[in-house]
């Protein structure tokens, strides 16, 4: 294995992260990128079931900053958090109506971003990079699923 190339490819996946983070935040003032994809998971975690750890889990971070993204969503009255019927120690988080329509304001924002982001790739290139990402995502055994599920950001149902 080419250390190089393994180096090389985790330093742009760094400043690849870094560059969509800054440059996605400059495309709607109410949200920022990492509070989107905390919504995101939300809205692919089944109803009553997105508490801190599992919204952790799936997009592989610390449930401490899971917690402080969502500290800050609910001071926007974007997220409220209710207690889980099934487990008294575990919260529900829920999208508010209001942060439902700013969502969809920010997806129709974050599809042209993206579409001017891979513009330069070509349909089975995009394909062979989802699938090498999906790999290296699963390098430790996780089995992570990803966002393939397709999900209704307005609401439920």
């Amino acid at each position: 294995m080419n250390e190089y190339y393994i180096q090389q490819i985790f330093s742009t996946i760094f400043y690849l992260s870094n560059k969509i983070q800054v440059q996605g935040d400059k495309m709607d003032e109410r949200i920022t990128v990492r509070q989107w994809m905390v919504l995101l998971t939300i809205s692919h975690l089944p109803e009553d079931n997105a508490s801190y750890s599992k919204i952790a889990d799936k997009m592989g971070c610390t449930k401490q900053n899971v917690k402080h993204i969502i500290d800050s969503l609910q001071k926007k009255n974007y997220v409220l958090l209710e207690k889980n019927e099934k487990d008294k120690r575990a919260i529900n988080i829920k999208i508010t109506k209001e942060c439902r329509e700013i969502m969809g304001e920010y997806y129709e924002k974050g599809n042209k971003f993206l579409k001017d982001m891979f513009n330069d790739l070509e349909e089975k290139e995009l394909e062979n990079l989802w699938d090498l990402l999906k790999k290296i995502a699963n390098y430790d055994g996780s089995n992570w699923t990803g966002y393939e599920e397709r999900v209704n950001i307005w609401g439920r149902g």
